[in-house]
């Protein structure tokens, strides 16, 4: 038999979430957030990191990792760190093309959000209303076009947010890299 619980990206808020699969409209039961990462990483998580992690959780999640999803007893552990090793084993040249892609798609969607923002606040204060004051829907669209443009701020600002996190992205290829090749990175076997 198979699990009921799987895993879905949510496009608005850019995060996994494992879902137990009984109930329509549910509430995910878990959710990778950046900072399951990080415990792995030993560093903060950019955004390209984050798509390739949950990608890779996404499509190597097993049945056993469902059915704890499904039980609601899941912890992140093996396929998290596998993600991060497997991110690490690319290439620098895929990391930095990955890095580049995300830059592009972000900056997109920040663009488009900020549209959409737009044009809400002109649909609001726009003279242009599609329906009457004596309207008996004229009261929820205007309330409908306030929660539409609150929803799209908070996206876009997360979406800034996003932006400049993966900005922060450093592959060690950068020019000036070499000259911190004197600083040891943190080795938790030199304290034996």
């Amino acid at each position: 038999m198979s699990p009921n619980a799987y895993v879905q990206w949510n496009d608005e808020t850019r995060l996994l979430y494992g879902f137990q699969g009984e109930a329509e409209h549910e509430e995910p039961v878990f959710t990778w957030t950046y900072s399951v990462f990080e415990e792995y990483l030993g560093e903060a998580c950019t955004p390209s990191m984050y798509n390739f992690f949950t990608e890779y959780i996404s499509e190597e999640i097993n049945k056993e990792e469902l059915y704890e999803i499904q039980g609601g007893d899941y912890c992140p552990g093996r396929l998290e760190e596998e993600a991060v090793d497997a991110y690490f084993e690319l290439p620098i040249k895929e990391r930095i093309d990955l890095h580049m892609q995300e830059m592009k798609n972000l900056e997109a969607e920040r663009d488009r959000a900020s549209a959409k923002e737009t044009a809400f606040i002109d649909a609001i204060i726009d003279d242009a209303c599609p329906f009457d004051v004596a309207s008996p829907i004229y009261v929820e669209y205007c309330q409908w076009c306030r929660e539409q443009k609150e929803k799209w701020a908070k996206i876009h600002h997360d979406l800034c947010c996003q932006l400049d996190e993966e900005t922060d992205w450093r592959g060690g290829h950068e020019e000036g890299a070499e000259n911190d090749a004197h600083l040891n990175p943190y080795d938790p076997m030199d304290e034996y």
